[in-house]
């Protein structure tokens, strides 16, 4: 089967993050939209990726806004519905600051969530009340989460299907190194975020096809932004760290 693996657009965090951490820190949401670029970047990804091949005939979303905004688009292409999967979000969950301090946080609200496209398809456990318990998810779940995401990839779809999967920058890196490269995987739950010694980069809308095989896999392309520099976004290649302050 293949997987075509798709970062978010900028978001609101990401913008943020790129002023400054204490910018990321004041000024965090715990479920941004995507930014002005961020729907740019989006529609280019849109306007490219139809020519995709082989075609996904199922899409994947994270329940958080900015991927659910960014698949929109995505689906237009496709001409798909959007599943959103509540067990692809972004370590560590939706988080708020409430007096300077970090605490979890449940999610946006299904209308609001569904207000973005009516091409994403709910599960039950997305409420008004949001879809997660409000509490921030340590590394050691993270790293087990994104394992369980790679073995639903494989176990769930068949050998000749395609999916796509739109997702985040750090549980797509992880899930990514468990399909790939499972001796370093395994070891992601002993390290603090921001400091894995083995990481994917991933920009945001960048595209990665990998090909898996029962045994094994192929990889054909990660962290692709060809959309980019179509639209003029993006000029020659830029190897910079992919990680916002504290979360990587």
């Amino acid at each position: 089967m293949h997987l075509l693996l798709i970062r978010h657009a900028q978001s609101e965090n990401n913008a943020a993050a790129a002023q400054s951490v204490e910018a990321y820190q004041q000024g965090r949401k715990p479920d941004p939209e995507l930014t002005e670029l961020g729907r740019r970047q989006a529609q280019a990804l849109g306007k490219w990726i139809g020519s995709v091949s082989p075609r996904p005939t199922k899409l994947y979303s994270s329940p958080m806004m900015r991927t659910i905004q960014t698949a929109a688009p995505i689906a237009e292409a496709f001409d798909l519905p959007i599943t959103i999967n509540d067990l692809i979000f972004e370590r560590p969950g939706p988080v708020q600051v409430v007096d300077g301090t970090e605490t979890g946080h449940p999610g946006s609200p299904r209308s609001a969530l569904s207000a973005i496209t009516d091409r994403a398809v709910f599960p039950d456990s997305i409420t008004e009340e949001g879809w997660r318990k409000a509490r921030i998810e340590t590394v050691s779940e993270a790293a087990e989460r994104a394992g369980c995401i790679a073995q639903w990839i494989r176990r769930a779809h068949k050998d000749d299907e395609c999916i796509a999967i739109i997702a985040h920058g750090a549980i797509g890196s992880m899930v990514l190194l468990h399909l790939i490269a499972p001796q370093f995987a395994a070891n992601l739950r002993n390290h603090a975020i921001g400091s894995e010694p083995q990481w994917v980069g991933l920009q945001n809308t960048s595209t990665s096809m990998i090909e898996l095989h029962p045994n094994g896999y192929e990889i054909h392309w990660i962290n692709r932004v060809d959309h980019l520099i179509e639209a003029g976004m993006v000029h020659g290649a830029i190897a910079v760290s992919t990680g916002d302050p504290g979360t990587r």
